[in-house]
């Protein structure tokens, strides 16, 4: 057979392309850079060097209490600006110096025999208090706490502690009802000041112990637990598998996780090779945080959203920067860019962040679809000159994610990441 120079010409331009489309895909080396650090998960188990985990649910957590309820307000109740009285009967099993104990988000008040021995009225984070007051063996005393809800999550533990035992939650043993039952009874008022209207009725209901923790969801409502276990974070195959299942856990009802690199970088080209996960109420993101929160908490010192997917609207490719001068929804601001990849689910793409002292570039595949300029800007809209790092993950849920709500036929769903590379320009 005879070939034609021309075809020959053509031949060798496919072979050519063939192989730097491999070394972009396969290999580690790319001009201009150099690779500064890399995981190609070759091995069995996750690197504990390398890695760590975020875990739960975002919410506070005071384990000194035991387990706290994600389920506080009575359904159809307003989430925001109300407050409640609980009142009953305290039994005490030892003579001492009692310590009170509230953990409360926002406003709380406790009485103990009448004695008001913590006053916190004021809108707070989750804040610790405490008051002490003597109190004999095997007596009864009367107690009242009072709450009110601002905004938000919601923060109300109730515990105590003597020389006899150490802090704990006030189980319902030790709290009795009018009425004998176990627990406080408490009245839920639609306003922040425990007031009764004709219009708006109080809700009644006998609540056996003081120890909710809600509204975290990593502060965007999300509905997932992170965890560290293999289920739900591993290597196989030479992957990093993230798995979301629908299962019940401490509260929420699904399982994820949420890994983050222990090294942190200033400038460079971070590339992940990855295949998303598929499913209406997924909300999976490559992404980076501040290590050292130099300007302030989010969103001060920025975010660099890599990709986000959310899984109602598969395949489109969200990167985006906040900055306190832009934050939350970016869209159709300056800084977010979005690229359709119909494939993001079933097979694996490289998505890139190259970031320098005056450009963050994000690009899918090498193909560039949003770009953001550092020029004269203050810190206020570019904070972007501090040390980040990456973090992988999958939510269930969340303000965006579930804006469509959840389709738990689509559980377990998973995300795979081939490799993590991190250059430095040459």
């Amino acid at each position: 057979m005879i070939i034609k120079p021309n075809l020959i010409l053509v031949l060798g331009f496919f072979v050519i392309l063939s192989m730097l489309y491999a070394k972009s895909e396969n290999n580690s080396e790319l001009d201009g850079w150099n690779l500064v650090w890399q995981d190609e998960f070759a091995d069995s188990t996750i690197n504990i060097a390398d890695w760590e985990f975020d875990l739960g649910t975002g919410a506070p957590v005071f384990d000194v209490y035991g387990i706290s309820s994600p389920i506080f307000i009575p359904d159809g109740f307003p989430k925001d600006n109300f407050s409640v009285r609980w009142e009953g009967t305290l039994k005490t099993e030892y003579s001492s110096e009692y310590i009170f104990y509230t953990v409360s988000d926002d406003g709380v008040r406790l009485f103990v025999d009448d004695h008001l021995i913590i006053n916190q009225w004021k809108p707070q984070p989750a804040t610790e208090s405490s008051g002490k007051i003597k109190l004999q063996a095997n007596q009864e005393y009367s107690i009242r706490v009072e709450y009110f809800e601002e905004g938000g999550g919601e923060v109300m533990i109730l515990g105590w502690e003597c020389d006899s035992f150490p802090k704990s939650l006030i189980p319902s043993k030790n709290l009795t009802t009018d009425t004998g039952e176990p627990g406080l009874k408490g009245t839920y008022f639609p306003n922040k000041s425990l007031k009764i209207s004709k219009k708006n009725k109080p809700f009644i209901r006998t609540d056996k112990e003081l120890n909710w923790v809600t509204g975290g969801g990593w502060g965007n409502n999300e509905l997932q637990y992170y965890t560290d276990v293999p289920s739900n974070v591993r290597i196989k195959n030479g992957k990093l598998i993230i798995e979301t299942k629908k299962e019940s856990f401490r509260g929420s009802e699904y399982t994820s996780a949420r890994i983050k690199t222990k090294n942190s970088w200033k400038y460079g080209r971070f590339e992940i090779r990855a295949k998303l996960p598929q499913g209406r109420g997924t909300w999976s993101a490559l992404w980076a945080l501040p290590t050292d929160w130099t300007y302030g908490p989010w969103p001060y010192s920025g975010e660099i959203d890599i990709l986000e997917h959310v899984g109602f609207n598969e395949g489109e490719i969200v990167g985006s920067l906040h900055t306190i001068a832009k934050a939350g929804d970016l869209y159709g601001t300056g800084q977010q860019g979005t690229i359709k990849i119909p494939n993001a689910c079933k097979e694996f793409n490289n998505y890139i962040l190259e970031w320098n002292e005056n450009e963050i570039n994000v690009l899918v595949n090498n193909k560039s679809f949003f770009k953001y300029s550092r020029r004269n800007q203050p810190w206020q809209r570019w904070p972007f000159d501090q040390r980040f790092h990456l973090l992988f993950n999958i939510a269930v849920g969340g303000w965006w994610g579930g804006a469509k709500g959840v389709d738990n036929d689509v559980f377990p769903t998973k995300m795979e990441i081939d490799y993590v590379r991190v250059y430095t320009q040459k």
